[in-house]
């Protein structure tokens, strides 16, 4: 959940992960890249014989019904350059989603009523513990908020050391006896499924902060 996907062109980024799988020196397929890429075999098909034609790729027939891929150095150094692209866009990504986060911590701050900081201040829960959670743990660090709990449709391991729960545990008294101001949706998709989610465990929607 709240997984960040660089903004890159989605053929540069198949072309990049297949000139990846054959400069690595294994024997590989049109099927098995398919299968590693998780794309269909026909848009496999087409990328590769475009890479050969722009003489990034080398097909040598090894037997009548096999072929195998060598990467050339055009293509070592085209590769280079979308994955620079890549590295680029994702710092950009990154960024601009720190941004966004700090920005509306800084507006749950405000609106949320908490307690003493003796008494254990602003406490939140955060619903995702993907990416996007995160980079709003580490956008927390310095505010006046306290992260309390995570809860996770998929996720069962720790998040930096707190247990995370499933979000049929979440009850608008607390999570696992544990009392919170907001439930923080650490997510920017599938907001439709997670409010119903919410509301299958009578979750109030005026606890709900979406960041």
């Amino acid at each position: 959940m709240g997984r960040l996907e660089p903004i890159v062109p989605l053929h540069d980024h198949h072309t990049r992960r297949i000139l990846s799988q054959i400069e690595v020196g294994k024997r590989v397929s049109q099927r098995s890249l398919a299968k590693e890429l998780g794309i269909a075999l026909g848009l496999t098909n087409s990328l590769i014989r475009k890479l050969v034609k722009k003489g990034w790729v080398k097909a040598i027939s090894v037997k009548p019904n096999r072929v195998r891929y060598l990467i050339t150095r055009a293509g070592i150094a085209g590769k280079a350059r979308i994955t620079r692209s890549y590295l680029n866009n994702t710092v950009r990504l990154y960024t601009e989603t720190r941004d966004r986060i700090r920005e509306r911590l800084t507006t749950l701050s405000n609106e949320c009523p908490g307690g003493p900081a003796l008494n254990g201040g602003k406490r939140i829960v955060f619903y995702g513990a993907g990416d996007v959670a995160e980079i709003g743990y580490i956008c927390l660090q310095g505010t006046d908020l306290h992260l309390v709990g995570v809860v996770d449709d998929r996720r069962t391991e720790p998040f930096f050391g707190i247990p995370v729960n499933s979000p049929d545990c979440v009850r608008v008294s607390g999570l696992n006896g544990k009392q919170f101001d907001r439930l923080v949706v650490m997510s920017f998709r599938q907001a439709d499924r997670i409010r119903a989610r919410l509301e299958s465990v009578a979750f109030p929607a005026d606890k709900v902060f979406w960041i």
